[in-house]
C-alpha cells in the first residue's frame, strides 16, 4: 500500500506521526550543541625537547635533525616541520587525514624512548604535545582596579578557582601582575673573601629548609612518623643562616649577601585602556558546549564583580557572542527567505488554504532535520544552519509538486480523497528520483580529504537531511491535508486560473510559447547560438574580459583587530613599553574602539582592539584596521595589524592568505633571498603585514670555552654554562611560606657586579675540584649577532614570508608575486614554493573539481534509472554548463570572489538544475503516447512553466537575504547563495527553450539513425 495512501486514509496517525516529530525537534534542538564552526579533528602531533642554553643553531644540529630523521619512519606521516628556537626545538608533525593519533603517539613514545641516548645528556626527554583544535579559549578578559600585588592574588585565590570548577572549563592561564619573590643577591668580592661560591651558599640555605621523614616512633598501639621541618618562620630567619666558610668558621648569610623581599623581575607588561591589568584566558574542553560554558561563566564573573567592586571586569573577547551572533545572522536570514518563498507561493495561488498546505512543509521539514542531526552527531554552526537557510526553497518543490497534480485531479472531477491519493501516487516516484538526483550531489563529498571535508560533511549531511524530511512530509502531510482542505471553492478558483490565459501571467506564458514554437522552427539556429554563446564565454573568462576572481575562505567581520609591534632585538621591556603607551594614545579617538587591552614583552608588544557592535558601525573591520595602520606609521618598530575576518582563526602578524617559502641549505643566503622577496613584495598593491621568518638581527655575546685550559683546571662546558647562568640569571634554591603560600628564593649575584662585559669577564666561577678563577680565564666572550628561530620543512631549511592582502582578490596577488619571483636569479640548490590559503585554495578547488565531475556521473546515473534511458539524461545534462555559465556571470556582476563555499553551490547547483529539465523531458515522454513530438513539446512548456517557475522563484528568493551577505557570520554563505541563485536563474530560463530544442534535435538523429539500421537491415 502507498505510503500516500495511508496518509489520507489515517489521518489522525499521520498527524501524530507529525507532532511526534515535532516533538522529538524540538528537543534535539535545545540539545544541539551550539559552534562557530563544525568540530574538526586534528591531524597534528608535536615534540617539544628543552635544552636550555643552547642557541638556535645548538638546537638544530644536536636535537632536532636527530628527532627528525628518527621520526621520519612513521606510518601515514605527511609532512615534517620544526622550529629550533633558544633553549628548545618544537617538532611538528603533520599525519594524513583519518590517522589514528592514539596509535601514532604509542609508536612515537616507542621511537623517542630509542633515541634518547643519542640526544644531549643537558637536554630534556621529548615531549608529545597533542594539539585539540575544539579546547579553544572561549573567554578572553582584563581585570584592573587594585594594584598588582593583590590583583593577582584575588586572581590565584578567587576568580581562577571559582571559574575552574565550571563544568567544560579545562583551565584558566592567568597572565601580567607581580610575582613576590625572595632575592639573595650575593656580593662576590665578600663570598669570595670568606673562600665560598655560590654553591657553597645554595647547599647551606638547602640544608636550612630540608625537609625529611627521619623515622618514626611508637604511641600506644600505633606508629607514628617523625618529620623534620624546616621552614623559615621569618625573613631574618633566612638573613641568619649559617654558612662554614673554607677555614671553619660559621657566618651568617647577610655577611656575604642582602635578602630582599621584592618581585620576580618584570618581563611583561599588560594594561586595560591605558591602566594595568591582568589577562585571563578561559580554556573550554574539547567536546563541551561552548555557548553554555560561556554563560555559566559570565555568571559566575557577575558574582564575583559583586564580591570584588574594586576590580573592573572587562570581557575581551567571548566566543559565545561570535557564535550567538552569527546563528542569530543566519536564523534571519532563514526567516526572511522562507517567508518571502511563501508569498511569491501565495502569488502564484491566489489561495490562501493551498498556501498553508505547502507552506507546512518548511517548518515541519526543518524540525524534522534537528532530529537527524541530534542522531547524527552534528552541531549547530553556521554552515549546517546555512545549509538550511539555502535549501528553504528546495523544501517547497517536492511539496509544490505533488500538490499541483494533485489539484490537476481535483480539477478533472475527482473527490479530495481520491485526488489526493493518485494525485500524490503519480509523482512520487518522480519527486522521489529528484530528491535523490539533488541529493547524489553529496555523495562525492566523503572522497575529499583534509579540513575541507570535516567543514563540510556536515553541512551536505544537513542539506540532505532536510531534503529526505521535505519528501517524507511531501508524501505525507500534504496530501493529508490537501485530502481535508481542499474544497469547492478552491476548484472553480483554481479551475478558473488555469484557463484564464489573460493578466500578467498568461502573457508571460504566450510569449513563453512564441519563443519555444519559433526555436523548435529554427532548432539548428538555437543550437549554433548556443554554441557560439559558450564558446565566446569561455573566451572571455580565459582572457580576463569576464573578471573572476578567487579566495580560500570569505573573510567574516569578527570586530576585532590585533596590532604586533617588533622592536629591534634586545630592547628592554621598559623601552617596548613606552612605545606600546605612544601607540595606544594614537588610537584612542578612534570612534569604532571599544576596548584596547596591550601588553609589552622585551621586544614586542601587542594590541586587541575591541569594536563595536557591526550594526553600530558603518566601517567594516578592514577598513578601520587600514586607518590604525595609518596611525602606526612613525613609530620606530615593524608594525603589523591584522583584521580579525577569518572564522578559522586567527592569523598572527604576518596574515596567512600568501606564504612564500625559500627552502635551501645556508641561512645566511636563505636570509638575503628573504630581503629581496620581502622588497619584491612591497612594491604590490595589496599586500599587507608582510613578515619573515628569518631574523639574524639578535645580538649576542657568545662564551666559547678554552677546552685546554679548562680541562686542566678543572672545568668543563657544561660546568661553565651552568655557572654563568647562575650568577647571571639566579637559580631558584628553595621557597618561603607565609599565609599557606610558597614564594621561591632566588640566588645570584648582586647586579651591580655584572652590569657590563666587562665585569661579565671578571666573574669568579669554580671548577668540581674547588679551583676559583676569573671566567675570561677558561673562556672567550665574543660579540656577535645570532638568529632568533631556525625553521626547516622536510628536513630542509626554510625562511618563510607571510602576509595578508587587503582590497585585492586572493588570486590577482599571488599571480603578481609569481611574476616577481619569477624574474628573480635563485641560486643552485635553493627553492621557492608557496603556501596559506592559496596553496589551501588550490588543494581545495582541485578536490572539489573532482567531487563536481563525480556529482555529475552520479546525477546522470541516477536519471538514466528514473528515465530507462541513455540518451534522456544526456539531454538533461545540457542545463549543467548554463547553470555554471550564469554562476560565473553572478560572481563577475556581484564582485565576490569565487570561494570554497562559492564550489559548494556549484556543485549544489548540479543536482538542482537538471530537476526542471526532468519534469519537462517526463512530460514530453507522457505526452507523445497520443500526441506527435512538437504537439507534445509544446504542451509540455505551456503546462510547465507554471511549476517551474514557482519552484525556481521560490528557491531563489529563499536565498535573497544570505545573497546580501549582511551581518556577522553571513559573508561564508554569500558566495555559495549567489552562486546558487544566478546559476538557478540563468539556467531556467534557458532550460525552457534549450532543452526542448535539443531533445527535438537529439530525436531527429535518432530517428534517422533508426532508418539508415531498418534500411541497411
Amino acid at each position: 500500500m502507498k505510503i500516500s495512501n495511508i496518509s489520507v486514509d489515517r489521518p489522525v496517525a499521520i498527524t501524530m506521526i507529525i507532532l511526534t516529530i515535532i516533538l522529538l525537534g524540538i528537543i534535539s534542538f535545545n540539545r544541539l550543541p551550539m559552534r562557530q564552526m563544525p568540530k574538526t579533528d586534528s591531524s597534528f602531533l608535536m615534540i617539544r625537547t628543552t635544552y636550555r642554553g643552547a642557541s638556535p643553531e645548538e638546537i638544530e644540529d644536536s636535537v632536532t635533525k636527530i628527532i627528525e630523521e628518527n621520526v621520519a619512519t612513521l606510518n601515514s606521516l605527511d609532512t615534517i616541520s620544526s622550529t629550533s628556537y633558544e633553549g628548545y626545538s618544537m617538532v611538528k608533525l603533520e599525519m594524513e587525514y583519518g590517522t589514528d593519533l592514539t596509535e601514532t603517539k604509542n609508536d612515537l613514545r616507542d621511537i623517542i624512548s630509542r633515541m634518547s641516548s643519542i640526544l644531549p645528556n643537558e637536554a630534556d626527554a621529548p615531549q608529545i604535545i597533542t594539539y585539540d583544535p575544539n579546547s579553544e579559549a572561549i573567554l578572553t578578559l582584563a581585570i584592573s582596579g587594585e594594584d598588582l600585588v593583590n590583583l593577582k592574588n584575588i586572581a590565584e585565590d578567587e576568580f581562577k578557582p571559582a571559574l575552574e570548577k565550571i563544568v567544560g572549563v579545562a583551565s584558566v592561564e592567568i597572565s601580567g601582575g607581580l610575582e613576590r619573590e625572595l632575592h639573595v643577591n650575593v656580593n662576590q668580592d665578600q663570598m669570595l673573601g670568606y673562600g665560598l661560591n655560590l654553591n657553597n651558599i645554595a647547599s647551606s640555605i638547602k640544608a636550612a629548609t630540608s625537609n625529611a621523614t627521619v623515622g618514626n616512633i611508637k604511641k600506644g598501639y600505633k606508629k607514628i612518623s617523625l618529620r623534620a621541618v624546616g621552614d623559615f618562620n621569618s625573613i631574618d630567619e633566612i638573613r641568619n643562616i649559617s654558612i662554614i666558610t673554607q677555614s671553619g668558621k660559621k657566618i651568617p648569610l647577610s655577611e656575604v649577601a642582602t635578602v630582599e623581599d621584592t618581585f620576580a623581575d618584570r618581563d611583561s607588561f599588560s594594561y586595560l585602556n591605558g591602566k594595568n591589568s591582568l589577562t585571563l584566558l578561559v580554556q573550554k574542553e574539547g567536546d563541551s558546549n561552548t555557548v553554555q560554558v560561556a554563560k555559566e561563566a559570565l555568571s559566575v564573573l557577575d558574582t564575583l564583580k559583586k564580591e570584588n567592586p574594586n576590580i573592573d571586569i572587562s570581557i575581551i573577547s567571548n566566543s559565545a557572542d561570535d557564535i550567538e551572533n552569527s546563528i542569530s545572522n543566519v536564523a534571519k536570514s532563514f526567516m526572511v527567505g522562507g517567508l518571502l518563498a511563501i508569498i511569491i507561493l501565495f502569488l502564484f495561488l491566489r489561495n490562501v488554504r493551498t498556501t498553508i498546505i505547502i507552506a507546512t512543509a518548511i517548518p515541519t521539514s526543518v524540525i524534522a532535520t534537528f532530529v537527524l542531526m541530534y542522531f547524527g552527531n552534528l552541531t549547530l554552526n553556521i554552515l549546517s544552519l546555512g545549509g538550511l537557510t539555502l535549501g528553504v526553497g528546495m523544501l517547497l518543490d517536492n511539496s509544490i509538486v505533488v500538490l499541483e497534480n494533485i489539484y490537476r485531479h481535483y480539477i478533472a472531477g475527482d473527490d479530495r480523497i481520491k485526488a489526493a491519493k493518485e494525485g500524490s501516487a503519480e509523482v512520487a516516484t518522480a519527486i522521489i528520483a529528484s530528491t535523490m538526483t539533488t541529493a547524489a550531489v553529496f555523495l562525492p563529498i566523503i572522497f575529499v580529504k583534509d579540513m575541507l571535508a570535516q567543514l563540510f560533511t556536515p553541512f551536505s549531511l544537513t542539506v540532505t537531511f532536510s531534503l529526505l524530511a521535505s519528501l517524507f512530509v511531501a508524501l505525507t502531510f500534504v496530501p493529508m491535508l490537501s485530502s481535508k482542505l481542499l474544497n469547492s471553492n478552491g476548484k472553480m478558483e483554481e479551475a478558473e486560473l488555469e484557463s484564464n490565459d489573460t493578466g500578467k501571467f498568461g502573457t508571460i506564458k504566450k510569449i513563453y510559447i512564441k519563443i519555444l514554437s519559433w526555436s523548435l522552427e529554427h532548432n539548428k539556429t538555437v543550437v549554433a547560438i548556443l554554441l557560439i554563446g559558450l564558446i565566446l564565454f569561455g573566451t572571455g573568462l580565459g582572457m580576463g574580459l569576464i573578471p573572476l576572481k578567487m579566495e580560500y575562505i570569505p573573510s567574516s567581520d569578527l570586530g576585532k583587530i590585533s596590532v604586533y609591534i617588533d622592536l629591534a632585538q634586545n630592547t628592554m621591556v621598559e623601552r617596548t613599553a613606552v612605545v606600546l603607551k605612544d601607540a595606544e594614545n594614537r588610537l584612542k579617538d578612534i570612534p569604532e574602539i571599544e576596548t584596547i587591552n596591550s601588553s609589552a614583552e622585551n621586544n614586542s608588544a601587542e594590541l586587541s582592539l575591541k569594536l563595536i557592535d557591526l550594526n553600530k558601525r558603518e566601517r567594516s573591520v578592514d577598513q578601520v584596521a587600514e586607518e590604525v595602520r595609518t596611525r602606526m606609521k612613525g613609530i620606530a618598530a615593524d608594525i603589523y595589524v591584522a583584521a580579525h575576518n577569518s572564522m578559522m582563526g586567527s592569523t598572527g602578524k604576518g596574515g596567512n592568505d600568501i606564504k612564500i617559502n625559500i627552502q635551501g641549505p645556508n641561512l645566511e643566503v636563505l636570509s638575503k633571498l628573504s630581503d629581496i622577496i620581502v622588497e619584491q613584495v612591497k612594491s604590490i598593491d595589496g599586500t599587507r603585514n608582510i613578515a619573515k621568518s628569518l631574523d639574524d638581527n639578535k645580538s649576542e655575546f657568545k662564551i666559547y670555552p678554552k677546552i685546554e685550559i679548562a680541562n686542566e683546571l678543572g672545568f668543563t662546558t657544561a660546568g661553565i654554562t651552568s655557572a654563568v647562568d647562575d650568577a647571571v640569571e639566579g637559580n631558584t634554591v628553595s621557597t618561603y611560606s607565609e599565609d599557606g603560600k610558597e614564594y621561591d628564593i632566588n640566588l645570584k649575584i648582586s647586579k651591580d657586579q655584572i652590569e657590563n662585559i666587562d665585569e661579565l669577564k671578571q666573574l669568579m666561577i669554580s671548577s668540581a675540584t674547588g679551583i676559583t678563577v676569573p671566567l675570561e680565564q677558561v673562556a672567550n666572550i665574543e660579540e656577535g649577532t645570532g638568529y632568533n628561530k631556525i625553521e626547516r620543512e622536510d628536513q630542509e631549511r626554510v625562511s618563510s614570508i607571510s602576509l595578508g592582502i587587503y582590497d585585492r582578490a586572493l588570486n590577482e596577488v599571488q599571480q603578481d608575486i609569481e611574476e616577481k619571483i619569477n624574474n628573480l636569479s635563485i641560486p643552485a640548490g635553493y627553492t621557492v614554493t608557496y603556501g596559506g590559503n592559496v596553496d589551501n585554495m588550490n588543494s581545495s578547488f582541485n578536490q572539489l573539481a573532482i567531487t563536481m565531475i563525480l556529482s555529475i556521473i552520479l546525477v546522470y546515473m541516477v536519471m538514466a534509472a528514473q528515465f530507462e534511458s541513455l540518451i534522456h539524461p544526456f539531454i538533461v545534462m545540457f542545463s549543467v554548463p548554463l547553470s555554471l555559465v550564469g554562476a560565473v556571470l553572478g560572481l563577475s556582476i556581484t564582485g565576490i570572489p569565487l570561494s570554497v563555499p562559492g564550489f559548494i553551490g556549484v556543485i549544489m547547483l548540479v543536482g538542482i538544475v537538471v530537476n526542471n529539465a526532468i519534469v519537462i523531458i517526463d512530460y514530453i515522454n507522457s505526452r507523445r503516447r497520443t500526441k506527435s513530438k512538437k504537439e507534445a513539446i509544446i504542451e509540455a512548456g505551456e503546462t510547465r512553466i507554471r511549476p517551474i517557475m514557482m519552484t525556481t522563484l521560490t528557491t531563489v528568493l529563499a536565498m535573497v537575504p544570505m545573497s546580501l551577505g549582511i551581518g556577522q557570520g553571513a559573508e561564508q554563505q554569500q558566495p555559495m547563495a549567489i552562486v546558487v541563485m544566478a546559476g538557478l536563474l540563468f539556467s531556467t530560463i534557458l532550460t525552457l527553450v534549450v532543452i526542448p530544442v535539443l531533445y527535438d534535435i537529439v530525436d531527429e538523429i535518432k530517428n534517422k539513425f533508426h532508418h539508415i539500421e531498418e534500411s541497411i537491415g
